[in-house]
């Protein structure tokens, strides 16, 4: 089932703490530490913050009690770190180095030296700015050193007991507010309001963005229909702060 590679990576390292957003890779890879060394041998570390919709919160909480793990969940200061909330192109740069620096601690407190994360070979050919501060922070990427990439992962995760049904590729929710536009808690806050009731229901990509005056809720055709039977909801939402909203169909 688990790739002999990538079994190895994990026989070799002994004690690891897996970096767990509860997106669908990191999950995978939790999935694969737990069966490979035991759920004694491993932990769930997750950087609490505005910045991490409480949906994925509450699937980090609902994986590690099936794998049978307390998850750490621990907060990070990103609201007062002056080069975060300025959002420029090295806002997740500054991000990642504080969330790999705070779940770092918490790894070494108890007693867990190796920290990992679900970074595949696809992501490399990506502009991701925290994979500098990945390497400086020597987080180890398994998927990569065992060359495997997104259609590997998923393969595996469904053989693991997962899939990425209802769960589609996302990011944070810094990423739905403009580069140069001040990243603040009611901004984030108000995201997270307009993309909550609609989060249990897609299965594709689906994003609220932040824009002066509007709210632009990007959606694929298969939630369409999903999208249409919440609008109502979400124009109640955007105009409690003042906002319109604008559906944007994506290309699936």
């Amino acid at each position: 089932m688990i790739p002999t590679g990538l079994r190895r990576i994990f026989d070799s390292l002994g004690r690891c703490a897996v970096l767990f957003s509860g997106g669908h890779d990191s999950e995978v890879l939790l999935r694969v530490a737990v069966n490979t060394l035991g759920p004694d041998m491993v932990i769930s570390l997750t950087a609490a913050s505005p910045f991490l919709a409480g949906f994925y919160t509450d699937v980090v909480r609902a994986v590690t009690e099936e794998l049978g793990l307390e998850p750490v969940i621990a907060g990070t200061p990103l609201l007062e770190d002056p080069s975060i909330t300025a959002n420029d192109e090295r806002r997740c740069y500054f991000c990642k180095k504080t969330i790999y620096r705070v779940l770092k601690s918490e790894a070494r407190s108890r007693n867990f030296g190796f920290v990992m994360d679900g970074t595949n070979l696809d992501d490399l050919g990506a502009e991701r700015p925290g994979l500098a501060a990945a390497l400086e922070e020597s987080i180890i990427h398994p998927f990569v050193q065992a060359g495997m990439g997104r259609r590997d992962i998923t393969e595996l995760g469904r053989a693991l007991g997962t899939s990425e049904e209802g769960r589609p590729s996302d990011s944070c929710l810094a990423t739905r507010i403009p580069p140069g536009t001040l990243i603040t808690r009611g901004l984030l806050g108000l995201v997270e309001e307009m993309e909550a009731p609609l989060r249990p229901l897609v299965s594709g990509r689906f994003r609220v963005r932040a824009y002066p005056g509007i709210l632009a809720v990007e959606y694929c055709e298969a939630d369409r229909e999903a999208v249409e039977k919440n609008t109502g909801k979400l124009r109640s939402i955007a105009g409690g702060a003042g906002l319109s909203i604008e559906l944007r169909k994506q290309v699936d």
